[in-house]
């Protein structure tokens, strides 16, 4: 039987999942991997350790269907966006994948900030520009402070280009990575030799920019993949394409729960975009993505189960709709801000920290877990007014995906906070089906992008809010709104005694 490959990298662990004609999932294995903290505000990731997991997965999954009888006609790829790569000619890493939280370039954003004007890279990018996060002032922080590196350096990309390349020897990014560059024509879906000009960047670097459902190349033999030379489809961003697996149409939304918390929005208008949001080509030509995103309400659920609950605790699989259980709504007063390594939408501010207000000595681990769901879902609220007001999007539910939709509580949480129902879908590997699609598609399993998945359709279960609780939530959140604003200032003073080397 024929099947297709999807791979998705996250930042915290990969899958790779075959599919069969029909979109069902036949096969699918995971492997953690860990970020890099080499100084304050840097984060990393060790390439070649990336690419050596996504091969031993890749190479499993290829022999699960061979032992099986199938065969593998094609592969494709999600990837979280975006960490910097800078190859040579032979696509080798010259330095570690530069993340999208690392704050190293945030000179050469300011530096962007005051010489070329925000309506001119607004008009083009459809996006602020913000360290790390838009990949251009990592690509200057090298220049700026590597330059043996930088002139070294044969293509700059992101991680999808280093995949890519060790897989085909095409240096290329999809639309949908390019989008965060702050270097793409997003409406126009080319490079801004305007923008390249202003910042000083050779256009020469740049790898080409591809469509994520076009075939960049054959798989090598180099790969060491036990296949033949299968097509490989460019793929694209993790969001996108669960985007793609979930069919989501213009005027909807969606909620992913991974790493991070976004709440995605499709537009067929490239002139409606919110700078406190991100956006992006979507993997469909003439459609467009806006992310409101928190950057780390998953991360920080996993920071505190390996930080404060006891090995036999943290082999529990319901540990954490149990402790917090043993809390109450409010969490005895305790308030969370979730901000563990700065954040995006709303307040897009890299100083920003994660922080417990109205601690005292009755507090327990319990409500520290509760006010830390709370606080994630308070933030969920904030960017979904939002799109309220900007969008117009009128919406009385939606749907979720990922690993952290699976917490009955938090998404319990999350329905009565912001008055929606939800519907948490029965797939969670979204990304490597989006990305399987697009291999599949490639090779006429399906005639058309746009048709429906039945698998990724499924409702694992709905979540409505708790009437009985809407009002004590109403004011609890008027008063998370306040905390913020009030350690703004504190926030940016610390982050300059952080960053003090002793």
């Amino acid at each position: 039987m024929s099947h297709v490959i999807g791979i998705d990298i996250g930042s915290s662990g990969i899958k790779v999942g075959a599919f069969d004609r029909e979109g069902h999932l036949a096969w699918l294995e995971y492997e953690p991997y860990s970020l890099l903290f080499p100084q304050p505000g840097w984060v990393e990731i060790d390439l070649e350790l990336i690419w050596e997991l996504v091969h031993k997965l890749a190479a499993k999954v290829c022999r699960q269907a061979r032992d099986h009888g199938g065969e593998i006609e094609a592969i494709s790829i999600s990837c979280f966006c975006n960490a910097s790569v800078f190859m040579d000619e032979t696509g080798r890493p010259l330095c570690n994948g530069i993340m999208y939280m690392d704050q190293r370039s945030s000179e050469e954003a300011d530096w962007i900030r005051q010489n070329v004007p925000e309506e001119m890279r607004f008009a083009i990018t459809k996006n602020r520009i913000e360290p790390g996060m838009f990949s251009a002032t990592t690509l200057l922080w090298v220049r700026n402070h590597r330059p043996e590196l930088y002139r070294k350096t044969h293509k700059w990309g992101h991680l999808s280009s280093f995949i890519l390349y060790k897989l085909t020897g095409a240096f290329v990014l999809d639309w949908t990575q390019a989008s965060y560059t702050s270097l793409y024509d997003v409406a126009r879906y080319q490079w801004s030799s305007e923008l390249t000009d202003r910042y000083g960047i050779d256009e020469r670097l740049l790898p080409e920019v591809v469509a994520p459902s076009e075939i960049v190349g054959r798989l090598l033999a180099s790969s060491d993949l036990p296949l033949g030379p299968v097509p490989v489809v460019a793929g694209g961003a993790d969001t996108a394409c669960s985007s793609l697996a979930l069919g989501l149409q213009p005027g909807e939304l969606f909620e992913s729960v991974g790493t991070s918390n976004v709440l995605t929005v499709c537009s067929d208008q490239p002139d409606r975009f919110d700078p406190r949001f991100m956006n992006r080509c979507h993997i469909l030509k003439n459609r467009w993505l806006s992310h409101g995103a928190m950057s780390t309400p998953g991360s920080t659920i996993r920071w505190f189960k390996e930080t404060f609950l006891t090995a036999a605790e943290q082999r529990s699989r319901s540990i954490l709709d149990e402790l917090a259980l043993s809390s109450r709504p409010g969490a005895n007063g305790l308030y969370f801000l979730p901000y563990m390594f700065g954040e995006r939408t709303p307040i897009w501010d890299i100083h920003a920290r994660g922080t417990f207000a109205g601690l005292d000595l009755t507090s327990t681990k319990a409500d520290m877990l509760q006010a830390i769901y709370e606080g994630c879902a308070y933030g969920l609220r904030q960017i979904y007014e939002i799109l309220d007001q900007v969008y117009a999007l009128p919406c009385s539910e939606f749907k979720s995906i990922g690993g952290g939709a699976k917490n009955r509580h938090w998404t319990q949480i999350k329905s009565t906070v912001l008055g929606k129902g939800i519907y948490v879908q029965e797939v969670s590997e979204s990304a490597v089906c989006g990305a399987a699609r697009l291999a599949g598609n490639a090779v006429g399993f399906s005639s058309s992008l746009q048709e429906a998945v039945p698998s990724i359709g499924k409702v694992l279960y709905k979540a409505e809010p708790d009437e009985r609780l809407s009002e004590f939530y109403e004011q609890r959140y008027q008063l998370f709104n306040e905390l913020y604003p009030s350690l703004r200032n504190f926030f940016a003073k610390s982050s300059l005694l952080r960053n003090k080397v002793q």
